[in-house]
């Protein structure tokens, strides 16, 4: 009896531990899978870093080298004056640079905010900023985001989205407004072109087309538009996307070409998640910007924050941003915008080149709501034999860099 009680006790303990080798094979196989399942997904995104192109123990430079640059303050921000500048822009239009910034009293995107803009003749020295677009209802909710310049034959257009304070991109009320000039001096009346929220005007693709991104006027979507007019004005059409619940509020859409230019690479700003898990998403048309595959997660790290995309003449891509996780003194959601970076790739998939563009440490003089130290919301035109990137200075200042196509 007792031998018999024994064998069945060991029976038992046997099964049991065989039942808990088991289960924590399943665990340990489970986990593998679903981390090659993981980098699987990475693998087949659009676009990738190589590994360590970042050094996420260097919160400074990241590990970088620092790309040579001729550096302008455009707009420095004085007491009592309209403390607030971002969402710049950059253009080229007969033979000058244009740049145009939001321009708010104290806090971002708040009633009274305005649009100015600078021109440059030589990309060194700008004129002193001019009023480009009023508060559109003066006293009224709206308030002026820029949202940047189209040149086509003799006409300038310049853009600007309206919307309720504090509504951007979650109110019927966002809309799209354009001006119109000959000699980028004297400007038209505004008239409405969509619906929507904009920061960033229309770009060429190769063949022609014209490509201009923002978010829908509620819902924190992408809107993604085309046209084959050369105006910047007719002929827009809104291209098919799918929608991607729980990722986007501020997309900021922004792409570039690769492929002999049969494919578009659209990049995107994620806002949730930790933010050691947030990078880019990124998302493909094969049909000239008319239909989009839906945006996936791409490895590239993203401090929460506008990144710029473009090509450079001899077709090689880069991505702007700020690429750091390590967590904002003023916004420990949101990533240190700092440093300012440029990322390259040859074949548009792969990002194995990059360059610091701004470094240095930066401290806010003014206080206002949604302020933060750094080099942001980057945005490029390639002119002459430069890349000018400009930047809002702790989104105060307006600076811009420009750097040598043959350093890149």
């Amino acid at each position: 009896m007792q031998d018999s009680l024994a064998r069945t006790a060991l029976v038992t303990i046997v099964a049991g531990l065989a039942n808990f080798i088991r289960c924590a094979l399943v665990v340990i196989v489970t986990g593998e899978v679903i981390g090659v399942a993981a980098n699987i997904e990475l693998e087949s995104a659009p676009l990738r870093i190589v590994d360590r192109l970042f050094d996420d123990e260097n919160p400074t430079t990241l590990g970088l080298e620092a790309i040579p640059g001729d550096h302008t303050v455009v707009y420095r921000a004085t007491e009592g004056n309209f403390t607030f500048s971002h969402q710049q822009n950059i253009g080229a239009f007969d033979g000058k640079l244009y740049l145009m910034w939001s321009n708010g009293i104290t806090h971002e995107d708040h009633n009274g905010q305005r649009v100015l803009y600078a021109f440059s003749e030589d990309g060194v020295h700008w004129s002193e900023p001019a009023l480009l677009a009023p508060d559109h209802d003066g006293p009224g909710p709206l308030t002026n985001v820029a949202a940047g310049f189209h040149g086509s034959g003799d006409q300038l257009v310049a853009y600007y989205s309206a919307f309720p304070e504090g509504r951007e991109g979650s109110d019927d009320r966002n809309n799209l407004f354009y001006l119109t000039s000959t000699d980028g001096e004297k400007w038209s009346r505004p008239r409405k072109l969509a619906r929507g929220w904009f920061i960033d005007g229309p770009r060429r693709l190769p063949g022609g087309r014209l490509l201009m991104n923002g978010q829908c006027p509620t819902g924190g979507q992408p809107r993604l538009r085309y046209t084959n007019a050369a105006d910047g004005i007719t002929g827009w059409r809104d291209a098919e996307i799918p929608v991607v619940e729980g990722v986007f509020a501020f997309p900021e859409p922004s792409w570039y070409v690769r492929d002999n230019n049969s494919e578009i690479v659209m990049v995107f700003r994620q806002e949730t998640g930790p933010l050691s898990q947030r990078t880019i998403h990124a998302s493909v048309s094969r049909d000239n910007g008319e239909s989009w595959t839906k945006p996936v997660k791409t490895n590239f790290p993203d401090a929460t924050a506008r990144a710029f995309a473009g090509n450079l003449p001899d077709g090689t891509a880069f991505i702007i941003s700020n690429p750091s996780r390590f967590p904002s003194s003023t916004h420990p959601t949101y990533g240190r915008r700092i440093p300012l970076t440029i990322a390259l790739s040859e074949d548009g998939v792969v990002f194995d080149r990059a360059y610091t563009i701004r470094t240095e440490l930066t401290s806010m003089r003014f206080k206002g709501k949604n302020k933060a130290d750094g080099w942001q919301y980057p945005t490029a035109v390639v002119w002459g034999d430069h890349l000018y990137i400009a930047y809002s200075i702790n989104k105060e200042d307006e600076g811009v860099t420009r750097v040598l196509l043959r350093d890149l």
